[in-house]
């Protein structure tokens, strides 16, 4: 680099040229710094590939057999690898019962998995407190329950829920009387894993905490709970839908209620129900009819048929069509007698649904 140097060059040159120098030299270690990285990277995705399918080749084993959940030789865990082995536990961990899942939880006591994963649940951030908690619960870990019952408070929802799935997993008679009722105010949670606890906690457990909760919410808490309310025992459900027709006059509540009617005990009020103010609740009385309704109930569907709703008119359509002591004469003059236009070729169109000329 000699010519850098040379005296003919002025200053504004040479420093210029520098610069030149300087970018390529920069240039070239970054390059270097840029591949080194991307060999580390390539090094490291495939150790950790290695280190996942070592586990997983020991999680099987367990699955199948005690005696290798207690005797077979566990591999080393690097402090970076701790993470690892904790999703993969309890992804292994998640889709077993059984006997199976009492041989992965003696293999991860074992291995160190509780103390693992206490280490997480005391860092402030959330993603290692919800693997902590997930991790506690596949464990089933009692001396964790109240920790765990503390995290079901936290704001953030997916804490919030993992904490209280868990908190089922690990004792459920106590989980439930303290989770069923914060269903309700805990709007944030996922339907589908509120059912999930609700399921793994189990309907002989859940009803008579459910019942409570439903008859003291309010009306809007009462129209949401019910989505969850068919997972409780029948008979509960039974009595649950027949209070609230009979004492409710909400057309949220009536809605989701008429929809979860079984037809064992009839349907309270059932007359009045198709003439009520709200278009849904009278088409929801309509489908009702449809599934359970005995003869005397033809008349109510047949005043349906002229309601200024179209979707009333059709669902008292189909629920006539439906009807299991109506034959195809009978249907016919059901659609005959009718002097509204529009309730005859309603009937007609529901008749051709099921195959009727």
């Amino acid at each position: 680099m000699e010519w850098l140097f040379r005296s003919e060059f002025d200053a504004i040159t040479t420093a210029a040229l520098w610069s030149i120098a300087a970018v390529l030299v920069t240039t070239i270690i970054l390059f270097v710094y840029t591949m080194g990285l991307r060999v580390a990277t390539i090094a490291a995705g495939r150790r950790r590939a290695r280190f996942i399918q070592i586990w997983r080749d020991v999680f099987a084993e367990a699955m199948l057999s005690e005696t290798a959940a207690r005797n077979f030789k566990l591999p080393s865990v690097w402090r970076r690898d701790r993470t690892d082995l904790l999703e993969e536990w309890n992804r292994a961990r998640s889709i077993v019962d059984g006997s199976a899942a009492d041989n992965l939880i003696t293999l991860a006591r074992r291995a160190g998995v509780p103390d693992l994963a206490l280490r997480l649940l005391h860092k402030r951030r959330i993603r290692p407190r919800i693997l902590a908690a997930q991790t506690f619960g596949h464990l089933r870990d009692k001396q964790r329950r109240d920790e765990i019952r503390t995290l079901v408070n936290e704001e953030n929802t997916a804490l919030s829920i993992t904490a209280a799935v868990a908190l089922v997993e690990i004792d459920p008679d106590f989980a439930v009387p303290n989770i069923v009722p914060m269903i309700e105010k805990r709007r944030d949670w996922p339907k589908n894993r509120v059912a999930i606890l609700l399921r793994e906690a189990g309907s002989a457990r859940i009803s008579e905490p459910m019942y409570r909760a439903i008859r003291s919410a309010s009306n809007a808490g009462k129209t949401y709970l019910m989505q969850f309310a068919t997972l409780v025992e029948p008979e509960v459900l039974d009595a649950l839908v027949d209070e609230l027709i009979r004492d409710s006059n909400d057309a949220g509540v009536l809605n989701a209620a008429l929809k979860l009617v079984s037809g064992f005990k009839g349907v309270p009020r059932i007359a009045a129900l198709t003439q009520h103010d709200a278009w849904f609740v009278r088409m929801q009385s309509a489908k009702v009819l449809g599934r359970v309704g005995q003869e005397e109930h033809l008349s109510l569907l047949e005043s349906l048929l002229d309601d200024k709703e179209w979707w009333v008119r059709y669902r008292a359509a189909q629920a006539i069509a439906s009807l299991p002591f109506l034959g195809p004469n009978q249907l016919r003059q059901i659609r005959d007698r009718q002097t509204d236009r529009y309730a005859g070729d309603m009937l007609q169109q529901s008749f051709a649904e099921v195959g009727i000329a």
